[in-house]
């Protein structure tokens, strides 16, 4: 990954390619975003450029040796750490690890603005909590402690330590405040909020913005997507240009039907359906449950938007037409008040509540503010 194929983002590329020239780069590096934004894409084009043999001002050159083995993500000297499946012991983690890092791998080249949604699909481990373990503090000990294969910069990349347990970010603190030389540690983080106080204190913050509808637009336009489907798209991404991608590719005709007939039964109280719809919820697989949940808050926002007299971001002319109606229907105040709820759900599942509990309550609670009134 090189800074130039990141559309946008110009300043803070500028931040990072004038901290090198001037010396100052930081042994332990934060970067945050939101989910499906340029975190991880920023994070390996910086240590791209940093390990770059024939460097530029503005960029790595993309040819060299150590470009091309970043490319494919397997340079002696870049190490990941990712939230995987646990392992009970020394001898299983190294094979739980052998087994996930191809996988992981394969998901960062081909969606480096994925979900974590997204890399348990891949992962195949829908399913599973994944987590980072006190065994992969143990691995990155191990990899510090090695010199560097070619002599310059050893570069750890720790994606999403915000899903880290509490035992292995303890167990690394040390090596964040007395790293060995030439070491960098660059974490990728979504959730910030999320962290430790003792591992923010640590790290330089990086802050990734969104980009710009147009910049979204202008890009999706270079991919040969119509010049309207771009900018219907790039209005619905909110910045993100991950959810750009997803939404090209998805036509979300079944989310907008299941969330419609979701919420006629919230509507109509029918407390038997209710609860049927929370079983099949929890046995849909938590990336499939994250899903659900976002793309109801995001008709649900559509639907504010719709009554607040603001263009509608939605994909298709069926949901456009609904969420007018449900707008129409609802008022601003019902609107708000269940897209809080809706919001708070899944703050709860990404935090592992139990998924048909938080999914009947949500129900439940909706229906009341539908009827409210």
């Amino acid at each position: 990954m090189q800074f130039r194929q990141i559309p946008g983002l110009e300043e803070l590329k500028g931040q990072l390619l004038s901290g090198y020239a001037k010396g100052k780069v930081a042994h332990a590096q934060l970067f945050s975003g939101k989910p499906e934004t340029a975190v991880v894409p920023m994070v390996l084009a910086y240590a791209t450029y940093l390990m770059c043999e024939d460097k530029s001002d503005e960029d790595s050159c993309g040819t060299c040796s150590n470009c091309v083995r970043i490319k494919k993500l397997v340079h002696p000297d870049l190490h990941f750490v990712f939230p995987k499946v646990s392992a009970s012991d020394s001898g299983k983690y190294e094979k739980v690890f052998a087994e996930a890092l191809p996988k992981f791998r394969t998901f960062v080249e081909l969606q480096p603005y994925g979900r974590t949604e997204d890399w348990a699909t891949t992962y195949g481990q829908e399913n599973k909590n994944l987590l980072i373990t006190r065994e992969d503090s143990r691995q990155m000990l191990k990899n510090v402690s090695m010199r560097s294969v070619e002599g310059g910069f050893k570069i750890l990349v720790i994606w999403c330590p915000e899903m880290m347990h509490a035992s292995a970010a303890n167990a690394i603190l040390k090596i964040l405040e007395e790293p060995p030389e030439n070491t960098i540690y660059l974490m990728a983080t979504y959730h910030y909020d999320q962290l430790l106080a003792t591992i923010t204190s640590r790290t330089q913050l990086i802050s990734v913005g969104p980009h710009s509808v147009h910049e979204i637009q202008a890009y999706l336009s270079q991919q040969d997507i119509p010049t309207e489907r771009a900018k219907q798209v790039a209005k619905l991404a909110e910045g993100k240009l991950g959810a750009a991608f997803r939404l090209v590719k998805e036509e979300g005709s079944l989310e907008y039907q299941t969330f419609q007939k979701w919420m006629l039964e919230c509507w109509n109280g029918n407390l038997v359906t209710l609860v049927s719809r929370s079983e099949v919820f929890s046995k849909s697989g938590r990336s499939s449950q994250r899903s659900d949940l976002s793309y109801a808050i995001a008709m649900i926002r559509s639907a504010a938007l719709h009554v607040g007299g603001n263009p509608l971001p939605a994909q298709s002319k069926e949901e456009q037409s609904f969420v007018s109606k449900f707008g129409d229907r609802l008022g601003r105040q019902r609107l708000e008040k269940i897209y809080l709820l809706t919001n708070e759900a899944l703050s709860h599942l990404e935090r592992n509540s139990n998924p048909r509990i938080t999914h009947l309550n949500l129900s439940l609670d909706i229906t009341r503010a539908l009827n409210d009134g």
